[in-house]
């Protein structure tokens, strides 16, 4: 098989409501649910400054006031907001800690029951964002020269991982990256990252009565754990393909790429792979919607040189979404008549209710051959609304499994008492006329990876698709 050509970007998240640059945000465990205020970990302050019980109060003022002007549904889900600060707004003025403040936010948001509506701590971001950055401790901080560099450089081990069978499993080791250098290898068991076992891991999201799927949220975390600045040193407890243990230290590289320059949210690596595989199948890889003066033209190119190709594959698997606008422009070069990608409805003070359609048009020399695109579990928000939207047209075959089910359009605010607060400021409906929402894409063809599989070094999931462009199916 011939060397993928791989480029990598690191952008941070845009917060900007602005419909051109508009976000399918995914939070690392923000998702507002009721249970969110069981699992912090703040330790409870014994009062609170009359200065500080104000900017509670003024932050639950603005998070009531943003739904009630924002919320794309005038009737709020169902949702009585008028009795919901008439029950919460005096738990907030007479909490007595932080936490008990938050708690009461992320209720008044939980009587929604959607997703992407949530309070970030401006501290800790609760217990799943202690799990999620893994911060190194003290022994930690002082074997990595990165902890004394100001202006850290973002690192990179090179792994990928997957739940499947409630084993955290490598499913990928990037060429000449740490990993491979350090001896990893695809099929081994991660029983520990940063002296953390997973497992207790497991247990924390499989608590959570929220939204975001069990699979989803730990594979977010997980992924957020393997990261770093360059120059740290991570360590890791495998079991091997005989499930003998083995700890590896791994000193991150220098992620390649360049710095983007907005937002709040930890930066992301911006991954982007093209190649030819066997039969003369093209194969492009995306990690986000992010970078379209760099994503765009590299997935026109990659387009433009498989003209005459059978088939390509559209790698959307651990894709965490970006910029909707994104989708329907790839699109666009793999149809031949117009369409209508789905629709956000969306609410303002001016305009009341109204519809923004995704339109699809087709680009004079289109791709004609077959198109199959691979889904996981971590294919987040976007890159749902990029495989249903092929989906629903009958343009692709959908390979792998469900999609996270976190389609809606969101923003993140500033609170004056310092945290943030994620919410969506839009519904999205796919052509077909359904909602991604909790239920996410489903495959044509359900496949995933194995073990054994990962293990003689091989992609279960691409074959199943490169089989099928090559087939008469």
């Amino acid at each position: 098989m011939p060397s993928r050509s791989t480029s990598f970007i690191t952008a941070r998240r845009t917060l900007s409501a602005a419909i051109p640059a508009t976000l399918l945000l995914l939070g690392l465990g923000f998702n507002g649910c009721a249970s969110d205020s069981k699992i912090e970990t703040q330790s409870p302050q014994l009062s609170m400054s009359p200065e500080r019980r104000t900017q509670h109060v003024e932050s639950f003022e603005y998070i009531w006031n943003s739904v009630k002007d924002k919320h794309w549904d005038p009737d709020l889900n169902g949702v009585d907001w008028d009795q919901a600060r008439s029950d919460l707004l005096p738990k907030v003025q007479n909490a007595e800690s932080d936490d008990q403040a938050r708690a009461v936010m992320n209720e008044l948001l939980a009587r929604l029951e959607q997703s992407h509506f949530g309070i970030i701590p401006g501290t800790s971001y609760d217990r799943l964002e202690e799990e999620s950055t893994a911060a190194a401790d003290d022994d930690t901080t002082d074997n990595n020269p990165s902890s004394f560099n100001s202006d850290p450089e973002p690192g990179w081990t090179g792994i990928n991982t997957r739940l499947i069978d409630n084993q955290f499993l490598v499913t990928r080791v990037m060429e000449d990256s740490p990993a491979e250098r350090a001896g990893v290898q695809t099929g081994w068991i991660i029983d520990s990252i940063r002296q953390r076992e997973v497992s207790s891991l497991l247990e924390v999201v499989t608590e959570i009565d929220g939204i975001m799927r069990p699979e989803t949220q730990a594979g977010l975390i997980v992924h957020s754990r393997l990261q770093g600045d360059a120059g740290d040193t991570i360590e890791i407890s495998f079991l091997d393909e005989s499930n003998q243990p083995k700890d590896i230290a791994i000193t991150l590289d220098k992620a390649p790429g360049v710095m983007g320059g907005f937002g709040e949210l930890p930066e992301m690596l911006i991954e982007i792979e093209t190649d030819t595989l066997k039969s003369d199948i093209g194969y492009f890889r995306l990690s986000m919607f992010m970078s379209p003066g760099t994503v765009l033209p590299t997935y026109q190119q990659f387009i433009k040189d498989h003209m005459d190709s059978p088939g390509i594959v559209i790698d959307l698997r651990g894709n965490f979404g970006g910029i909707i606008l994104m989708a329907p422009g790839m699109i666009n070069w793999l149809i031949d008549e117009k369409g209508l990608m789905g629709t956000m409805k969306m609410r303002d003070a001016v305009r009341g209710p109204f519809e923004i359609p995704l339109m699809l048009n087709p680009r004079k020399n289109h791709y004609k051959g077959r198109v199959a695109v691979l889904i996981d579990e971590m294919s987040i928000s976007n890159a749902e609304l990029l495989s249903a939207g092929l989906k629903d047209i009958g343009r692709a075959k959908i390979f792998g499994t469900r999609t996270a089910g976190l389609a809606l359009p969101s923003t993140v605010d500033r609170l004056p008492n310092g945290d943030g607060f994620q919410y969506a400021f839009a519904s999205y409906t796919t052509s077909g006329g359904y909602s991604l929402e909790v239920h996410g894409t489903h495959p044509d063809v359900p496949v995933q990876y194995t073990r054994d599989g990962l293990l003689e070094g091989r992609d279960e999931v691409l074959e199943a698709a490169t089989d099928w462009i090559g087939s008469n199916d």
